[in-house]
């Protein structure tokens, strides 16, 4: 019985210890959108992901499909396709709002990414990250394939990625 104890709570601490991303991978993943610099922040847990990546310019390019209004972008999220929103004037914040104001499930599904990869982050993160999806300068992608939300934070240079597996 001691032993079943030892095995099983050996077996759960290895399963707690699983990161969702590998930084590499990450780094891979959205290399091809945008041109990294080096990563400032990367924390990954068996729940969430979290990284920050300087961005060497704030381009983001044409490999990415580019919404320019909410509706296009639902469409193009709902076919499984990464979309970069491109909406005048509108902070990711708002986008995320007005996704899901059309349509609860995959208004949930972005908020999700957003909020669940905050767990991921530092209090010095969490501010950066609050500032970039505030401010409409910043361009929201949505990655439905593993349910990514990655903020272009053109004024500070950076890229934040976060997911979260819920």
């Amino acid at each position: 019985m001691r032993r079943l104890t030892f095995g099983l709570m050996a077996g759960l601490m290895s399963l707690a210890g699983c990161a969702l991303d590998k930084e590499e991978e990450v780094r891979a993943h959205v290399s091809p959108w945008v041109q990294l610099g080096e990563t400032y922040f990367f924390e990954s847990s068996s729940t969430c992901t979290a990284a920050v990546f300087h961005t060497e310019s704030p381009r983001v390019s044409s490999l990415v499909s580019k919404a320019r209004s909410v509706s296009t972008g639902m469409k193009m999220l709902a076919e499984g396709k990464p979309v970069a929103f491109d909406v005048g004037g509108k902070t990711p914040n708002m986008l995320t709002e007005d996704i899901m104001s059309r349509d609860l499930p995959q208004g949930i599904s972005v908020l999700n990414s957003g909020l669940a990869g905050a767990n991921c982050m530092s209090e010095l993160v969490k501010g950066i990250y609050y500032q970039a999806i505030m401010n409409p300068q910043s361009r929201l992608i949505f990655d439905p394939d593993g349910d990514a939300m990655i903020v272009v934070d053109r004024q500070a240079g950076a890229l934040i990625y976060v997911r979260g597996n819920g």
